[in-house]
């Protein structure tokens, strides 16, 4: 499985990226976004009409809003809300490999957990996933070595700026003692 290329962030449906210097990261959200509204419609016969995901480190989180068919609005009108809770969680259960399998071929790492949690008051659901972690070094092989070229590189520079403000009182000394410098 390929590692994703860049940090974590969110990305909605509408191919809005909210970190638009990022485009290929934003594009991954959209295509998880998409992903699991596909999946929706396919198997729930309605998909939401509003899709976000978010994706810090090992959590990926799909929230969806809208997509209850009529028959679950008939139901949450009449005060039956724990059957439609319990209706999507058989759903989402049922629909848990494929899934998976979309987040998995999107991101390139493995699932670890899937969970699913629904509001139907509010017209909302949440697709969460746990991924597997990455290993040390896994986007970039160099990085640790990259690392310690930078925290070395910042140590010279901030030695540097210690001897040029040493300098600099230094000057400022010798211009405040010099003899024929008028003290107001």
């Amino acid at each position: 499985m390929r590692p994703m290329a860049h940090p974590p962030g969110t990305g909605e449906i509408a191919g809005v990226d909210e970190a638009s210097a990022r485009p290929v990261r934003g594009s991954v959200l959209v295509d998880l976004s998409n992903a699991v509204v596909r999946i929706h419609k396919q198997f729930y016969g309605k998909g939401p009409t509003k899709a976000r995901s978010h994706l810090s480190h090992d959590l990926l989180t799909v929230l969806l809003e809208g997509g209850y068919t009529r028959s679950e609005q008939t139901l949450h009108d009449r005060g039956f809300d724990e059957q439609v809770v319990q209706s999507r969680l058989a759903m989402q259960s049922a629909v848990e490999e494929e899934l998976r399998t979309a987040v998995e071929a999107i991101l390139g790492r493995s699932v670890r957990s899937f969970m699913s949690a629904n509001d139907p008051s509010n017209e909302m659901q949440a697709e969460i996933f746990v991924l597997q972690p990455e290993e040390p070094g896994a986007l970039d092989p160099d990085l640790a070595q990259r690392a310690a070229r930078a925290r070395e590189e910042h140590r010279e520079v901030l030695d540097e700026h210690r001897a040029l403000r040493a300098e600099q009182v230094q000057s400022r000394e010798a211009l405040r003692n010099s003899p024929g410098r008028r003290h107001d």
